[in-house]
């Protein structure tokens, strides 16, 4: 209805568009929908098994880098694709060049694309594969790290990354030294303050202990003495401490197996070695509290000395 009414109009069309919120990387958050682009992502995720061997590793290596430095999220997932390729049958050419390439494989796998995420997470699982122990240096490197990015897409994602990530991370924990994963890896991550991110920790201690136990009964030669399960058994117990009264019930499930883990492990650590690993409860000035530990299985004696005796009591109910 004439000149101000149409201004009006304009007005309110062109209202201001809130800030974007931000992601690990601190790159802005952008809308989600329908790909602009008519791509069949799928490609991309080509099973490990299926990928084939390249005619020319060599000249397929030196085009690698600006492949995943592009700004075309296509020519980064081929560029993965290619890493994924190099990595399971040429791994001795790409060795070298780790320290260039894994800067970009970490900043895809926080890619706001959701198909480029993927693709980064399959091409992460090859390298754990791989590589093994050879990325212990690389996994917290740079801001996000690998194993933050890793465990944040495992509990915060959209559902279908959230499995690739959970997957990835079971391939790090099979593939690279369970001990050392734990000790200096996992365990520094319980006290993160995502509650889902601590869920998904606890998960990977669970999981990573089971299996270091099961080596432990499967190979007569391993040394049990050497195990993080015995180890960092003070720093578990502390751990599943926390988890079992998390908010998370992923987080106490969890902590529950563990605790079973770290008391059957115990047990047969003493009977292997007579008894001689903390069976005093330590040094006891109290004559009275002497009397009552001496009462009470090593395992119950040895929660109560690191946990304290009302936590050590609580968690001793559970196991």
């Amino acid at each position: 209805r004439g000149p101000e009414a149409r201004e009006r109009f304009v007005f309110r069309a062109h209202r201001p568009v809130p800030e974007p919120r931000e992601s690990a990387m601190g790159a802005p958050i952008l809308p989600t929908g329908i790909e602009p682009e008519d791509v069949d992502a799928s490609q991309f995720y080509v099973e490990a098994n299926s990928l084939r061997a390249l005619d020319d590793p060599v000249v397929e290596q030196a085009a690698l880098l600006a492949q995943l430095a592009s700004e075309v999220w296509t020519v980064n997932c081929g560029g993965l694709l290619v890493a994924r390729q190099l990595a399971t049958h040429h791994p001795e050419v790409l060795r070298p060049h780790l320290p260039s390439v894994i800067p970009a494989l970490r900043k895809h796998m926080d890619a706001l694309r959701s198909s480029l995420c993927k693709t980064a997470l399959l091409c992460a699982s090859d390298f754990f594969v791989a590589f093994g122990d050879e990325l212990f240096k690389h996994l917290e490197d740079g801001t996000p790290s690998v194993m933050h990015v890793l465990l944040h897409k495992a509990a915060l994602a959209k559902p279908f990354l959230m499995d690739e990530a959970s997957r990835t991370l079971g391939v790090m924990i099979a593939k690279l030294d369970v001990d050392t994963l734990v000790e200096h890896f996992l365990l520094k991550r319980v006290g993160s303050k995502n509650d889902k991110v601590r869920a998904t920790v606890a998960e990977c201690l669970r999981v990573a202990t089971d299996r270091r136990a099961i080596r432990t009964v499967m190979d007569e030669n391993d040394d049990s003495s050497l195990s993080c399960i015995h180890t960092c058994r003070a720093e578990l117990l502390k751990a599943a401490a926390v988890f079992v009264n998390d908010r998370q019930p992923g987080a106490r499930e969890n902590a529950r197996v563990l605790l079973q883990t770290l008391k059957r492990s115990f047990r047969e650590f003493e009977n292997d070695h007579d008894g001689d690993d903390e069976n005093t409860g330590g040094n006891l000035n109290d004559t009275a509290t002497a009397t009552t530990l001496a009462e009470k299985d090593p395992w119950t004696k040895h929660v109560e000395k690191t946990l304290g005796k009302s936590d050590g009591g609580k968690i001793c109910k559970l196991c």
